[in-house]
């Protein structure tokens, strides 16, 4: 009679859930598509798909962060100092900072970014291209710390769905630099926020703290609503 380690059967269901999390940035890109596409009735997606691609390249910046930090430190992140500094650092300001250097570069200019909502669609496209790459280098320990977490399975799972939040935030920010004289403030405030809640949910899951990741959940929901919201108020309040 054949003897089936329950062991290995979880292992191996687990490596299999983490595989299919692959799929949930790519899903949440297509149906982000469809929506628009029925919403605004949009005939050209050249510029979605650009937001996607670049999200895709600026995943480089987060890679040679960490590759730099670990010539330093050689993965030693065993201090409280070191281990804040690498999460809000080198993971969570780098990651952000490549996705603004994007929005703010290769999209602040065109006719389709005139108000807040136009920055939040790119910021999110962007975020969702960056995310659909990055949970694939964070399964594997090519970024990330080099103890996986306990809980990688829920975390390849969430990270799209809080990229959402964070391109939403980066993206808020920045179009409402169309609105004002000088976005230098705002442009500020959506590097530092988004950095921020970048920081505060990957620091859930290096604590291994659920109830700061319930709650950091339950804000980034309402954080996503209200700044969509705002925005749709502001487009039709400019139209």
């Amino acid at each position: 009679m054949l003897y089936l380690n329950p062991i290995i059967i979880y292992t191996n269901c687990m490596s299999l859930l983490n595989y299919l999390s692959f799929a949930v940035s790519p899903i949440l890109i297509v149906l982000s598509i469809i929506y628009l596409k029925f919403k605004f009735s949009i005939k050209s997606f050249k510029n979605v798909t650009n937001a996607i691609i670049w999200g895709i390249i600026a995943v480089l910046l987060l890679i040679i962060a960490n590759y730099l930090i670990d010539l330093v430190w050689g993965g030693n992140l065993r201090n409280m100092r070191r281990m804040a500094f690498f999460v809000f650092v080198i993971t969570a300001f780098s990651s952000e900072i490549a996705k603004f250097a994007v929005l703010r570069m290769s999209f602040f200019n065109l006719k389709s970014f005139q108000s807040p909502l136009g920055g939040i669609i790119y910021g999110v496209f962007i975020s969702l291209g960056f995310s659909a790459i990055a949970s694939i280098l964070y399964a594997y320990g090519i970024v990330g710390t080099h103890t996986k977490f306990t809980d990688m399975t829920l975390f390849l799972y969430t990270f799209p769905l809080a990229s959402i939040t964070l391109g939403c935030v980066m993206g808020f920010f920045v179009g409402m630099g169309k609105l004002r004289k000088s976005g230098f403030i705002d442009s500020s405030t959506a590097i530092f926020a988004s950095t921020f809640f970048h920081g505060l949910f990957y620091f859930c899951f290096i604590t291994h703290d659920k109830r700061l990741l319930i709650f950091t959940a339950i804000g980034f929901l309402i954080i996503t609503i209200g700044l969509v919201y705002k925005s749709v108020k502001l487009t039709a309040e400019k139209s």
